[in-house]
């Protein structure tokens, strides 16, 4: 029996990832909307063929009228397709008054969070997710606009750590026509349409702006873009993990680079290797190229001694003539943070 085109790419990209073995079982990421349908079909219609679980993961955020439909929703496509469900609830705004950020970063992160919940419990060995190819091409876009480097500009990865996207090289039109050929329903989140969020502005202004105006296939263009970038800084990130290991020490709760060497080091490295550093003493978020930037030509000075350059997250780069420091101050001196976001 012939596979559909989209469960033909879905299966090939589960084999350039290893994941799921054998006998393992994968978690997919559920909240109702077509991608994710379109993904947990087509990973249903693949685990006898190459014998895996498969559980079903679906959280509430909370965030609209309506979320229970989608719940009610899912509960029923997981029963017709005969997957395991698993259905979780989190309070979103309360997460992102405490954090002080935005609704969409706690909303990541408690579903991120959830995923992995449920893949300790069910003894899983990924987590799949259905971000597609248009959604890299948005990705990339959106980090431009930022001022991203070359590894934000490479955007999402078939798999990162225990994170698989075996949709990544599927186009939303594809996923859709899947869909219609299989005789599936999806829920609609209303706010996709909401272009008050840059997401969205980026989705239905600005790529159909570039399609008519400069390349009808620009999203393929972009999502090819990013795996080029991303072949690249995998290059450069294996060379400033190398550097890193040489460079860094633990002292005090800070990490101490050794000043010398980071700034002889290429500046693709160099730069590479402060964003590892900043990983590990409290994650990336809100990090961006200007603020490695500035460590960097810091490192580089004749005389940095005594400089001090704030960072994000409450962390300060201090400068003496053989090293850098980078500390997370607190009411109660310095300390590292020990939880760092995913790049």
């Amino acid at each position: 029996m012939r596979l559909p085109s989209l469960v033909v790419a879905v299966d090939r990209a589960l084999q350039t990832t290893g994941t799921p073995p054998r006998g393992g079982t994968l978690v997919v990421g559920l909240s109702g909307g077509a991608d994710s349908v379109a993904l947990l079909d087509a990973l249903t219609s693949l685990r006898r063929r190459r014998g895996f679980r498969v559980v079903a993961a679906h959280l509430d955020h909370g965030l609209r009228e309506g979320s229970a439909d989608d719940a009610a929703f899912c509960a029923e496509l997981c029963q017709r397709l005969d997957v395991p469900l698993r259905a979780g609830r989190a309070d979103v705004r309360a997460r992102a008054a405490r954090e002080r950020g935005g609704l969409e970063q706690a909303a990541r992160r408690e579903r991120y969070a959830f995923l992995r919940r449920v893949e300790e419990e069910e003894a899983a060995v990924a987590v799949a997710v259905a971000h597609t190819r248009d959604d890299q091409a948005e990705t990339l876009l959106l980090r431009l606009l930022r001022g991203a480097g070359a590894t934000g500009l490479a955007g999402m990865r078939p798999r990162n750590g225990d994170v698989v996207r075996p949709l990544l090289a599927v186009s939303r039109q594809e996923v859709l026509a899947h869909l219609r050929e299989r005789g599936l329903a999806w829920r609609e989140d209303p706010s996709n349409a909401d272009t008050a969020h840059r997401r969205n502005r980026v989705r239905h202004e600005l790529i159909p702006y570039l399609e008519e105006r400069f390349n009808p296939g620009i999203r393929a263009a972009l999502a090819r873009t990013a795996s080029v970038l991303a072949d690249e800084a995998a290059y450069v990130r294996a060379e400033a993990e190398a550097l890193l290991a040489r460079i860094v020490r633990a002292e005090g709760g800070a990490l101490l680079l050794r000043r010398a060497p980071l700034a002889e080091a290429p500046s693709a490295v160099a730069r590479a290797a402060i964003r590892l550093a900043l990983l590990r003493a409290g994650g990336l978020a809100q990090v961006g190229a200007l603020h490695v930037d500035q460590v960097l030509r810091l490192a580089r000075a004749k005389a940095p001694s005594g400089r001090r350059l704030p960072l994000p997250g409450g962390r300060e780069a201090r400068f003496t003539r053989d090293d850098v420091r980078i500390e997370v101050h607190t009411g109660r001196g310095t300390k590292a943070v020990s939880s760092p976001e995913e790049p």
